[in-house]
């Protein structure tokens, strides 16, 4: 658990300078909006409905792609599930988290409203982490309760990369990554890190990437590399297919040598 405060004692302080960063930001684009509704009713529902559908769309990026997971894997490498797990959140995904916001103002939805909408989402998903609150019956069809976020900690292979949803859960049954809870979750990651060093659980994936990246030497290789999913192995094919090239490449002068030689 101290891990877990240090851990959110960064992402606390960093995170607050950078809502200073997204308003500034999101204020900027609201001037090209396209159109600027009055507030209303129906501008929350939007506005609401909006944010938590690019909450799901960043979640499920995290989970998609090596170098979202880096920041992300942070909160998933906690053996344990508590209120603390909240707070073990990555702050290095705050420097560039904000920008998939960014195009709702576009259409309208005001700064201050994506804001607050984050704002309770994000406490929303401190509270969900906890043990001592069992299944809610038809609620859990709907919004991202504790039971549906303990399934997404679950390292359990049919766990994995399911229940994205921020404060709902709809988008999940929408695009087929909803999974009830059927079995007591095995937290953690595939492969645990087994540290309580916050600069470790913070780094690690990142230092992987880059020992691993260092070692690529194709192009699209690296590319698959940091957007292809973690764990994915397909980007050696480019490596592959590079070395196959270089090598017919080099044939005929390999035996166009041989042949002046003898």
């Amino acid at each position: 658990m101290l891990a877990n405060f240090v851990v959110g004692m960064c992402i606390l302080t960093v995170g607050l300078f950078m809502k200073g960063v997204a308003f500034g930001l999101y204020s900027g684009v609201y001037e090209f909006a396209f159109f600027k509704p009055e507030l209303s009713v129906w501008l929350w529902v939007v506005g609401f409905l909006s944010c938590d559908f690019i909450m799901y769309l960043f979640h499920l990026l995290g989970h998609k792609s090596r170098i979202f997971w880096a920041a992300h894997v942070t909160h998933h490498s906690s053996l344990y599930y508590n209120i603390s797990v909240g707070f073990r959140v990555n702050f290095i995904h705050t420097f560039y988290r904000f920008l998939f916001w960014a195009p709702l103002c576009l259409f309208g939805i005001p700064p201050w409203m994506i804001l607050l909408n984050e704002s309770i989402s994000t406490i929303w998903n401190i509270l969900v982490h906890t043990e001592r609150i069992g299944k809610l019956g038809f609620l859990d069809l709907i919004f991202n309760t504790p039971s549906n976020h303990r399934v997404h900690h679950g390292s359990n292979p049919h766990y994995l990369d399911k229940n994205m949803g921020g404060i709902l859960i709809l988008f999940d049954h929408i695009f087929g990554t909803y999974q009830p809870e059927v079995e007591k979750p095995i937290y953690g990651i595939t492969h645990n890190i087994h540290t309580k060093n916050p600069a470790k659980i913070i780094l690690h994936e990142y230092i992987e990437i880059v020992r691993n990246l260092s070692k690529i030497s194709n192009f699209k290789s690296k590319i698959h590399f940091l957007f292809g999913p973690p764990g994915s192995e397909k980007w050696k094919i480019f490596d592959q297919v590079e070395k196959q090239e270089l090598d017919d490449f080099k044939t005929p002068f390999k035996v166009e040598r041989i042949l002046r030689e003898n």
